[in-house]
């Protein structure tokens, strides 16, 4: 099949987990023998074609910053990468496209193309649906990203979601999911070191936006600190509210506890954190995976998240099991963190018990379902 992955930005980078599932995914597709092509902004050096790893890299427009300084999300870089995936796709065919969301407008381009192509088949992978979220996050404009999520949710062809969470979240805008095909994950017996022999006692790993939430890690920290304790915090990811953030924590008096790291070059990296640290701190209020979790998991590193209900991250935490679930608020996020650190049984338990959780959740699985059903549609 030659097929196409339409989204805005791609890994490595951006090391989100919308771009890391495509980038396996393709990747592992190609290595098949099926002709694979991502459709995204021109994020590297040289050529806007390149091939990486059998992948044939297209990029369609200029990139440009995702988040205003607000930590909104932009909107003139997805109306102009929407574009581009418009000339591409009437110059070339595809068997198959398959758009992921939140790329709603790149989505509508595609599809505007596919409609009068019977023979290539559109697929639409919902990472998220915000709904309601959607006035939250932007305001006024939000109303308009509303609309248009829920016409992209009407539009005919095969909707499929990432989580369990999301397919419900989806089936409120009156579409449901055809297939909920998950990401996976490879743990990895080779020992890599920490990113610059750096230890943690807390890990946080995301894009530094509201909805990730490290306000509430670093009140939390506080409130360890008032405890007693002096925990070491590494902040892996970048953002727009990285220096609101880092105000933040100068003005609690918690700059010799909580490095800000940045991004992380490669994999081996993340693997090294992991590996580093105590226990993975995961205060998102808004995740449609939260593939993080999941990663940590495999390599015995518990979870400490919030029981909010957009955070589809918590359904991959049993609560005292493989991790530690609680209401998203300075006393009970802090009192688990708490926990899982003073208590080495208890956290060597969940440890192992997340591994376990890991190890049928593979990205040779996703890949055998993504093909299986792509064969389905294009047979």
């Amino acid at each position: 099949m030659r097929i196409a992955f339409v989204y805005d930005t791609s890994y490595p980078g951006t090391k989100g987990g919308v771009e890391k599932r495509v980038w396996e995914l393709a990747r592992r597709l190609a290595g098949r023998g099926h002709e694979v092509h991502l459709l995204v902004p021109h994020a590297w050096d040289g050529s806007a074609r390149i091939e990486r790893e059998g992948v044939v890299l297209r990029g369609v427009c200029r990139s440009r910053p995702l988040y205003a300084s607000s930590g909104r999300r932009a909107v003139w870089p997805a109306l102009v990468h929407a574009l581009g995936v418009l000339r591409l796709l009437r110059r070339e065919r595809f068997d198959l496209i398959d758009c992921q969301i939140p790329a709603h407008l790149a989505t509508l381009a595609a599809w505007s193309v596919a409609r009068g192509r019977p023979q290539a088949k559109f697929v639409i992978t919902w990472h998220e649906a915000w709904d309601q979220s959607w006035i939250e996050e932007m305001g006024l404009l939000g109303h308009v990203g509303r609309r248009v999520e829920a016409l992209v949710a009407r539009l005919p062809g095969s909707h499929t979601a990432v989580s369990a969470h999301t397919a419900e979240t989806l089936a409120g805008l009156g579409r449901k999911a055809e297939a909920v095909i998950p990401p996976g994950v490879e743990p990895t017996a080779v020992e890599v070191s920490p990113r610059g022999g750096a230890y943690s006692d807390i890990l946080f790993v995301g894009r530094l936006v509201p909805t990730k939430n490290l306000g509430l890690l670093i009140d939390s920290v506080a409130a360890l600190v008032n405890s007693g304790l002096r925990p070491k915090v590494l902040v892996v990811g970048d953002g727009p509210y990285r220096e609101l953030w880092e105000d933040q924590v100068a003005r609690q008096g918690l700059a010799a506890m909580i490095e800000f790291a940045g991004s992380l070059e490669t994999s081996d990296e993340l693997v090294g954190v992991l590996r580093g640290s105590r226990v993975l701190a995961l205060p998102s209020v808004r995740e449609g995976y939260g593939m993080i979790a999941l990663e940590a998991a495999a390599h015995g590193v518990p979870v400490v998240t919030v029981n909010h209900p957009r955070n589809a991250a918590r359904h991959l935490v049993q609560h005292g099991v493989t991790g530690l679930c609680v209401p998203p608020t300075t006393a009970e996020f802090s009192a688990a963190l708490q926990a899982v650190l003073e208590d080495d049984g208890l956290r060597d338990r969940l440890g192992e018990a997340a591994r376990q959780s890991a190890g049928a959740v593979t990205w040779d699985v996703a890949v055998d379902d993504t093909e299986a059903m792509y064969q389905a549609r294009v047979a």
